[in-house]
């Protein structure tokens, strides 16, 4: 019996294309307004304010094959000089402008399920032969609220320095683009913590970047940035000389010009950005439209952008007799192994460094 071969069986299938090349479609303006008015605070929250302070995972600082790694974009060394001798202090923009004490906890923690996403995507790169190259890195997750208060005063000094004929109020507004205010008034901080607090301080939101994996130093302090793949702008890059934030909206490439006008810098930052982007869209999360590294998960940022009625995760804290409560195990736990280390009286001198 003579076989013939099914040629249509042969023929070469026609290539399926990649969920991540596809272009990131920008937010609508009805959507963008709604951020503008800031209708996210109006979104109630299911969880409540407890006595007790929600559990928050820790990220591991060493790469470990599919999950997430941490490298906080907010801490000062601990060094001899505790100023970290001239060095830089912290990773990216806003952290290096900010003069003396920023967040200083050598650890970055996020609610469990937003860890689970991001350990989902870690393993979709290392199963892909095209993107196994490739680490997440959580910069900046849970922040305290003294933090975010430092971080928004530093960035507003810049924008009224900026515009200087801008009011008080309008120039706060204006800062409120790229970092939450927490009020000073206890009071109205504590009822803003119940019923819209900053979006890092839910534990819900995640600043993420992309490195390549044989760039990872983790003996250097600032590593990151060198290792980071090219997304076409510094991360937190709000004050650029020439791009101010323009460059740090996520869909700024794909409105620059048409794809093949794109210089090869620009199409690599596009291409980065398209798989960040979508990888964690997959999973569920939805990105800060102004801010390409910033992901959200169960709270009210995610629920606008998804259309929920009610948003999971509240304030990560919690509020007991007029006092603030946060779940510290784990900086004690560095903190107690610092000073076993170098002795308790010189670990004393750098506390703060620990965030307690």
């Amino acid at each position: 019996m003579n076989f013939k071969p099914d040629f249509k069986f042969f023929a070469k299938k026609e290539k399926v294309q990649d969920f991540r090349t596809l272009p990131i479609e920008d937010v609508s303006p009805e959507l963008q307004e709604k951020f503008k008015n800031k209708e996210w605070r109006k979104i109630p929250i299911t969880e409540s304010i407890t006595a007790e302070p929600k559990h928050l995972e820790v990220v591991s600082n060493i790469p470990i094959s599919g999950q997430a790694m941490a490298w906080p974009a907010y801490y000062k060394t601990v060094k001899e000089g505790l100023e970290n001798d001239g060095e830089p202090k912290g990773i990216g923009e806003l952290a290096q402008k900010i003069e003396g004490g920023i967040q200083s906890s050598p650890i970055v923690k996020i609610r469990a399920e937003l860890k689970f996403k991001l350990d989902e995507a870690q393993k979709m790169f290392d199963n892909d032969p095209s993107t196994s190259n490739l680490q997440l890195v959580l910069v900046d997750g849970y922040r305290k609220i003294g933090d975010q208060r430092t971080l928004f005063e530093a960035y507003h000094l810049y924008v009224k320095s900026e515009h200087p004929g801008l009011s008080e109020l309008e120039s706060r507004s204006l800062a409120t683009k790229m970092v939450s205010e927490p009020p000073k008034d206890a009071e109205i901080l504590f009822e803003i913590l119940k019923n819209s607090p900053p979006p890092h301080s839910t534990g819900g939101s995640a600043d993420v970047v992309l490195v390549f994996k044989d760039k990872i130093d983790i003996d250097s302090d600032y590593w990151v940035e060198k290792a980071m793949v090219p997304f076409g702008a510094q991360f937190d890059e709000m004050m650029h000389p020439t791009y101010g934030d323009e460059r740090s909206e996520t869909s700024f490439y794909e409105k620059k010009g048409k794809e093949e006008n794109l210089s090869i810098e620009d199409k690599k930052a596009l291409e980065y950005r398209r798989i960040l982007y979508h990888t964690l869209a997959k999973l569920g999360l939805t990105n800060y439209y102004t801010e390409f590294w910033h992901y959200d998960f169960g709270n009210q940022f995610n629920a606008l952008m998804t259309g929920k009625k009610s948003a999971q995760f509240g304030f990560a804290g919690s509020i007991e007799n007029n006092q603030i409560k946060e779940d510290l195990t784990a900086e004690r736990e560095a903190y107690e192994a610092y000073s076993t280390k170098v002795g308790s009286f010189e670990a004393g001198r750098v506390k703060r460094h620990f965030g307690l």
